[in-house]
């Protein structure tokens, strides 16, 4: 199955919901490498895809090296981003007839990202809540890979006790509650909901939500700047372009200097994407095979 990449240049929650070595305390807090108090999970129960089919287990080795490659890298490494999902796998026809074979591609997804777990990493499919009805009046539904660090979402809904309580979502959520509950929201508790389960600094989230509101009253968008955590994968800045872009991204007020916040997630990525880069030089094959051993290997190691 072909594989969509869509690049990311703003924030737009709705099409990446939506991805970590630690526990990030990121704005009334600090952000601090995690540590595991678990061994790290036996290789045989990490990732098992042995069940599969040998084409889902084809599939499930090209989505760990494209989320690797991507910002769901810091979510597969430990928890600094809680939650990924910055790539958009299908676009669903329900109307006026419903794609069967692109019905069937999802659940082959869902088949592949059950087996996509390893300690305190799971993923799973998400729809998004609205439709997208296109110029021919054909009406789609959007699914994406979700990734996410269970610990990580566990710290942070304790450290934003308040607005998670308000979504009825406790520590002990289910992370598929946690993000079907963000998904369903009002659009402003919507908005401020993924950029904390994304790992954006709070200042952040809380300029995009102020900055979207702002929108809506006026029809136009407030001028901003971004911030870009380096990913492996990127993506042109302007059409036909070079790839310079990263995936990981948030916006700030147009001419913030970098905040304290931007710097400690900045200094607490660059290690994870080194060590990556050098897993990635060693496991990845010539035909972009390997991401599975490549991800057993990182978590059958000590914890730096």
């Amino acid at each position: 199955m072909p594989i969509r990449r869509v690049p990311v240049h703003r924030w737009r929650p709705r099409i990446g919901v939506a991805v970590t070595a630690g526990v990030l305390l990121l704005g009334a807090g600090c952000l601090r490498a995690p540590r595991s108090s678990t061994p790290a999970p036996a290789t045989a129960h990490c990732f098992p895809v042995e069940r599969l089919s040998p084409d889902d287990r084809a599939m499930a080795d090209r989505l760990l090296l494209q989320l690797g490659d991507g910002e769901a890298l810091y979510t597969l490494a430990g928890g600094l981003k809680p939650v990924s999902s910055e790539v958009i796998f299908a676009s669903i026809r329900v109307a006026p007839s419903v794609d069967t074979v692109e019905l069937a591609r999802i659940d082959q997804l869902r088949r592949v990202t059950a087996a996509l777990s390893c300690g305190e990493v799971g993923a799973f499919v998400q729809l998004f809540a609205a439709p997208t009805r296109r110029a021919d009046s054909t009406v789609v539904r959007q699914a994406a890979i979700v990734v996410y660090h269970r610990h990580a979402l566990e710290t942070l809904v304790r450290r934003q006790s308040v607005f998670f309580g308000s979504l009825g979502l406790s520590p002990a959520a289910d992370p598929r509650d946690l993000v079907a509950a963000v998904e369903y929201a009002e659009r402003a508790p919507r908005w401020r909901g993924y950029g904390y389960l994304f790992g954006y600094p709070d200042a952040a989230v809380d300029f995009f939500v102020e900055a979207g509101e702002e929108g809506d009253r006026t029809g136009r968008l407030v001028p901003r700047d971004f911030r870009r955590i380096e990913t492996v994968r990127q993506f042109p800045e302007t059409r036909g372009g070079p790839p310079v872009l990263s995936a990981f991204v948030y916006a700030v007020p147009k001419g913030a200097p970098p905040s304290a916040d931007d710097l400690r997630l900045q200094t607490a990525a660059a290690p994870l994407l080194a060590r990556y880069r050098m897993a990635r030089a060693r496991y990845i094959t010539p035909d972009s095979s390997g991401a599975l051993p490549l991800w057993r290997a990182w978590f059958a190691a000590p914890t730096p």
